[in-house]
């Protein structure tokens, strides 16, 4: 995995090389070209190999990638720092670039060599695999508690009056308790009675197909004798012949990929007899191909209540628990989050032990991580990062950045997957989009949560259950990755910390101390994340040691002004920070790299805007601009040629004042606006709104006021000619703007979805004005 993510960020560090607008000689950019066809060749062969025998060579091309990447983008910085002086520079870029290919092609015919000496083949997958009758279910989740709604309607699907052979999809995380489930309606009385023939099979990643007939034949069917010199298609066909006729229930637990399913669905024949397939997966994609087109069933985590019963039933055989461990006992069940297979792992392992004991594990869970049961959940869940694509691991492991049990917002984590280089461009496909099928891969795949949705549907927010954190730190720091910094109250000296990580997470645990970091551990670290809400001054002037760093998220951190020692890092993909201030006069054009800036405020409610340098203009690659309220100076006074920043798709927190022509032609591709101001700029200046015209990109647009809104101001919306005809979302907020004006937002052509916020439109006390609809406004 870390082999992939490596290659795919070195191709697109290679990508963006020329982006930087030095000025390269042909010599380089030949050679950066074969680099980067020698690269995406190599690619191919890590994008689906995840065999034993290639670990050691995979670890090699990791290496070799991170190393190319590191001198490309230090030769790169120190070009633009040394401006004209930079020919000596440029001949040891060339040369590193030289030895690169030669080093790629060498560990290329290694890696061939391999493939071919141990029959391997990219994307191959072993077919040794196991089978599981019924009997061979878990027994940590052998109790089914709750469901109970969910276990009425499985029944009625499974006895349902269709004759047709019907496939019921049952899909949720690892340990969320499907095969306990398919169990419980497996052996429920009513089904017993209800068909003739009841099979199971556990198809497993590494399924063997011969094993799956095997299983029914001899399981379901009672097949007697020897099958060993039997053909699988002949066994297939003996199959279909034993089911032929007869009403048969057949459960397929922990199906892994559509071709699974298809390799055995012709097994199951047509009787018109009300015949059924119950199947469990952790894949929403399999889950829906295989019952289409009936919907698939989401396994749901455990509510509070049945939660408490699971857990009282494992750990004192009764749904309830002693008086004196009442406490602890809702504390250690929070902590669970709802997962059966953790809770009933966890009440197994205190069932045991004593009160004191009981109070230790409440205050942290990790106590319990060496215990075998513990292991064993743990592996259960690790099976579905291992088999993930090569291309979705990185971007799982990189939720262990975040603090456990933290919401996530998607539009920060896509933003940091990209800054990251963990997301391959493909085609006219935009980063952005590639970045939300990714999230949507790892949903569908039960990895993630979603915890918050917008009005029209999409995903705003996702959570990561504790025991996937978990797991996510643990692979991560093993790849050599991640490095997570917690600090401690009673941390009184310097530890060791691992060298080479490449993401690094610090985290407060209510602690206020000196942090400082060396150059020989951290000068390899391209992400810098910060939890912890408080610094010792010292921590900034140790930031130089983070020569090639991408991401430096300090949004937690609050600062007077903006620290001038981040503009040493001029490798930043992505800054986000807290500040009161930032100076105008501060020097932006080196960040010829930066994607995303956020300039969040201290104190907003003071109404004070951040007026970002006129060097903002320079900054290229700029995709997201985000202040809580910014000020941009027209850029009239910086190159003969009007700078326009062709790649920004969304800025947030524009002054109203810096609605001009001039500007919105200088961003002219931004498919998300925000727009804030006081009353006394929306008053001053109603008629910049009309310049909206110029944004033909636009989709999304959000009008808000400060302090006490636009009340008396007079405020009204330009006619609907002015607003930019893609629009698909208008947000108002305080705008307190006369009714009649919804009139101008009705004939908005591609308007989806409208949010009306806290005083969007306002009526005088006593008045009776309202909007009146005319009936061309509700045909459009």
């Amino acid at each position: 995995m870390a082999a992939y993510a490596a290659v795919i960020s070195l191709i697109g560090t290679i990508h963006q090389f020329p982006q930087s607008r030095l000025d390269l000689q042909e010599s380089h950019k030949e050679h950066l070209k074969l680099l980067y066809e020698k690269v995406s060749s190599l690619q191919e062969f890590l994008d689906n190999i995840d065999n034993e025998p290639t670990n050691d060579l995979q670890e090699k091309v990791k290496d070799l990638a991170h190393e190319a990447e590191d001198q490309i983008e230090s030769h790169l910085q120190q070009l633009i720092r040394k401006k004209d002086k930079n020919i000596r520079t440029k001949a040891k870029l060339l040369e590193m670039l030289q030895q690169t290919i030669e080093d790629v092609e060498s560990i290329k015919k290694e890696l061939i060599k391999q493939i071919k000496n141990n029959n391997l083949k990219p994307g191959s997958l072993s077919l040794g695999g196991s089978s599981s009758p019924r009997s061979h279910v878990s027994m940590l989740e052998n109790d089914m508690v709750g469901y109970n709604i969910e276990q009425d309607f499985i029944r009625s699907q499974l006895m349902g009056y269709s004759s047709q052979v019907e496939v019921i999809s049952i899909a949720g995380m690892g340990g969320m308790g499907k095969s306990t489930f398919a169990k419980k309606m497996f052996y429920d009385p009513s089904i017993l009675s209800f068909f003739g023939i009841r099979g199971w099979i556990t198809m497993s990643k590494d399924y063997s197909l011969r094993k799956m007939l095997l299983c029914l034949l001899q399981d379901a069917i009672g097949v007697e004798g020897e099958l060993d010199n039997v053909s699988d298609g002949d066994l297939a066909d003996r199959l279909q012949k034993s089911l032929k006729g007869r009403r048969y229930l057949i459960v397929v637990d922990d199906i892994w990929s559509t071709e699974a399913w298809d390799d055995i669905r012709l097994c199951f024949p047509e009787n018109n007899n009300r015949s059924r397939i119950l199947l469990t997966t952790r894949d929403m994609n399999v889950a829906q191909y295989a019952s289409s087109p009936k919907d698939p069933f989401p396994m749901r985590f455990l509510e509070p209540e049945e939660s408490w019963n699971l857990f009282c039933q494992k750990a004192f055989g009764k749904k309830d628990c002693p008086n004196e461990f009442d406490n602890v006992t809702n504390v250690v069940v929070e902590s669970c989050k709802g997962l059966p297979l953790m809770i009933s792992v966890v009440a197994g392992l205190l069932s045991s032990k004593t009160l004191d004991e009981w109070m230790k594990v409440a205050q942290s869970m990790s106590l319990l991580v060496n215990l075998d049961d513990y292991q064993h959940c743990s592996r259960v869940l690790a099976l579905s990062y291992k088999h993930l694509p090569s291309h979705l691991k990185a971007c799982f492991l990189y939720f262990g950045v975040f603090p456990k049990a933290r919401e996530i917002s998607v539009k920060k984590l896509i933003r940091l997957w990209v800054a990251e280089g963990l997301i391959e461009l493909k085609g006219l496909e935009g980063l952005e989009k590639v970045a939300a099928n990714l999230l949507h891969d790892l949903i569908n795949k039960n990895l993630l949560v979603v915890s918050r949705r917008s009005l029209a549907g999409s995903i705003k927010a996702c959570r990561i259950h504790d025991l996937l954190h978990d797991l996510c730190l643990r692979e991560a720091e093993g790849e050599r990755l991640l490095y997570s910094y917690v600090i401690y109250p009673e941390y009184f000296g310097p530890e060791s910390r691992p060298e080479g990580c490449r993401w690094m997470s610090v985290y407060s645990n209510g602690a206020y101390h000196p942090i400082h970091f060396d150059d020989v551990t951290h000068k390899k670290t391209r992400s810098l994340h910060f939890s912890a809400d408080e610094l010792w001054p010292n921590f900034l002037l140790s930031l130089g040691h983070f020569k090639l760093v991408r991401v430096l998220d300090l949004e937690a951190v609050e600062f007077g002004d903006f620290p001038s020692e981040i503009l040493h890092l001029v490798g930043l993909r992505y800054l986000a920070l807290t500040a009161y201030k930032v100076p105008e006069d501060l020097t932006l054009a080196d960040f010829w790299n930066l994607e995303t800036l956020i300039v969040s405020q201290s104190h907003p409610t003071l109404g004070r805007s951040v007026s970002l340098p006129i060097g903002i203009w320079q900054v290229y690659q700029l995709r997201y601009l985000h202040c809580t309220s910014m000020f941009l100076y027209p850029p009239r006074n910086i190159s003969a040629k009007h700078p326009i920043l062709e790649n920004l798709l969304n800025v947030s927190g524009l002054n109203f004042s810096c609605c001009t022509k001039e500007i919105f032609e200088r961003i002219k591709n931004v498919k998300k606006l925000g727009v804030l101001g006081g009353s006394d700029e929306f008053f001053d200046g109603p008629e910049l709104l009309e310049n909206l015209k110029h944004l033909h990109e636009l989709e999304a647009l959000k009008i808000a006021a400060g302090g006490y809104g636009l009340r008396s101001s007079g405020f009204r919306l330009p006619c609907a000619d002015s607003f930019p005809q893609n629009l698909k979302k208008l947000t108002l907020r305080r705008t307190f703007l006369p009714w009649e004006d919804m009139t101008i937002i009705s004939v908005l052509p591609k308007l989806e979805v409208l949010q009306l916020k806290a005083g969007a439109f306002y009526a005088e006390k006593g008045s009776e004005e309202m909007w009146e609809v005319t009936e061309m406004e509700i045909l459009n």
